[in-house]
């Protein structure tokens, strides 16, 4: 009887760990990196990754909607995450029409999506990578005191979601960012410096087999070569 009631504690534990946090509301949320925004008729759906240096496991996500916004807070954990990655891929069902969709935390709200955007909703503005190289990566982006991080497999470009496109806009200036690729083992595999112009509205760069990181053109040639 007493084991059971120990393991009842232990379950009752993990699930207040796991799903309690989201009587806190807002306060408890965390912000993420945001891949992608998708906006139909009674759902939005959002995909991202944890922003950390260090992944910790999705847990959940806390949205309240009012007055055509979409408010959206995320949760990661160390602990209570450990069967989850740090990626994830939700859809929240909406109630009316949706304008606006925000990441919302304790300290700052942050616009991520508004149907008043001259530029399509269905496409992304900032920094893509390319792997060429097999097998898993991690990627980390620098900026403005901040970082982003997300794993990577080799193929075709990925799109890292970040705001460097939205400062360099407000800023009417070029943001200076700064990449390192890191494997598995966490070597550093290639690094690089550059300029992320506030006229333009996407960067695609390839780390190639021997290390290298170059700029390419949406097409996926290295702009290096289209100088020759």
């Amino acid at each position: 009887m007493g084991s059971f009631f120990f393991c009842l504690i232990l379950v009752s534990a993990f699930l207040l760990g796991r799903y309690g946090w989201k009587l806190g509301g807002f306060g408890a949320c965390q912000s993420a990196g945001v891949a992608g925004v998708t906006v139909k008729e009674g759902k939005v759906n959002i995909k991202g990754f944890y922003p950390g240096s260090f992944p910790e496991g999705f847990v959940g996500y806390y949205a309240e909607e009012k007055d055509g916004k979409l408010y959206v807070g995320y949760k990661f954990s160390a602990l209570f995450g450990i069967f989850e990655s740090g990626d994830f891929d939700i859809t929240i069902p909406t109630h009316g029409k949706i304008d606006e969709v925000y990441t919302k935390t304790r300290m700052k709200e942050e616009l991520i999506w508004s149907a008043n955007d001259k530029r399509p909703y269905d496409e992304e503005y900032g920094v893509f990578v390319r792997l060429e190289p097999n097998g898993a990566y991690s990627i980390e982006i620098s900026f403005e005191g901040k970082s982003y991080s997300c794993v990577m497999e080799s193929g075709e470009f990925f799109y890292i979601n970040t705001d460097i496109d939205q400062i360099a806009k407000e800023k009417n200036a070029p943001v200076d960012f700064t990449i390192q690729v890191k494997t598995a083992q966490g070597e550093v595999f290639a690094a690089g410096g550059f300029i992320y112009d506030d006229v333009c509205t996407q960067i695609f760069l390839s780390v190639t087999e021997d290390g290298r990181m170059v700029e390419c053109n949406s097409d996926g040639t290295y702009k290096e070569e289209k100088q020759e």
